[in-house]
């Protein structure tokens, strides 16, 4: 079994690249050319191949790097072929791609990893008198986002855990306890996606996470690492990046 994750360097300057950036589906259904046979289904095919992607843009440097993450490897040269997509650097490949799931499965219960995430923090209303019963809401207070998040390592709704836990830390002037996990909010991100009736506008809450977490159950983890966190994958959500708590970046895992 392989795992595939690829970064991309795009070039700030491209038009292409801003209308994406800021609509995440067009970049979604651009990056899905990559894999065969999912032109015409962009969505499905995502779920096919196991696409989880994130864009963080570099707006000083007028980069956006991509990662991307698949069960099946990509190709990239359609990309290679466009004019102005892609940015041109000597000195560093536009397109880098490896299998790390040989590095994955090292990961061993107890493991204490750094961690990036985007992630749309939502709960689905589920009072019976509620005219918003059965829809998705997002949580907009930092406590309930980094609650959100530890659950899904614990798997409290599902049932099924996520493999890991969030680090906490002691207060020094206390004994309660501190989640060492920094959130930053990114407002609500919109989208155009196309359905029956032509194009629709999702808005999504953009909510980042970087902190360290410890793996309690590297099985699970490792499905979680797979399968993403939360919804809207196919808008740039739910990747877990993870690497050494020593490592600068966190592009691959160590």
């Amino acid at each position: 079994m392989s795992l595939y994750l690829s970064r991309l360097l795009l070039d700030g300057r491209s038009r292409q690249v801003v209308s994406e950036a800021a609509h995440p589906y067009e970049m979604h259904r651009t990056l899905m050319r990559a894999f065969p046979g999912s032109a015409d289904d962009a969505q499905g095919a995502r779920a096919e191949f196991g696409v989880l992607f994130r864009a963080d843009a570099d707006e000083r440097r007028r980069v956006v790097r991509v990662y991307v993450q698949s069960r099946t490897e990509p190709d990239w040269s359609f990309l290679e072929r466009s004019a102005d997509y892609l940015l041109r650097n000597p000195g560093m490949p536009a397109c880098e791609c490896r299998d790390v799931m040989p590095a994955l499965q090292r990961i061993k219960e107890g493991r204490i990893l750094a961690f990036r995430l985007r992630a749309n923090p939502t709960k689905r209303v589920g009072a019976s008198d509620d005219a918003m019963k059965g829809k998705r809401v997002e949580l907009s207070r930092e406590e309930e986002q980094v609650a959100w998040l530890a659950a899904k390592g614990r798997g409290d709704r599902s049932g099924v855990s996520g493999g890991f836990e969030l680090i906490h830390a002691m207060r020094e002037e206390g004994q309660s306890l501190l989640v060492r996990v920094a959130v930053r909010p990114e407002g609500k991100l919109f989208g155009r996606k196309k359905d029956m009736a032509g194009k629709q506008v999702m808005t999504h809450f953009s909510v980042v996470f970087e902190g360290l977490l410890r793996v309690t159950d590297d099985e699970a983890f490792l499905r979680t690492l797979q399968d993403g966190i939360g919804p809207a994958k196919a808008y740039g959500f739910g990747l877990l990046s993870i690497a050494s708590p020593e490592a600068v970046g966190l592009e691959l895992v160590s």
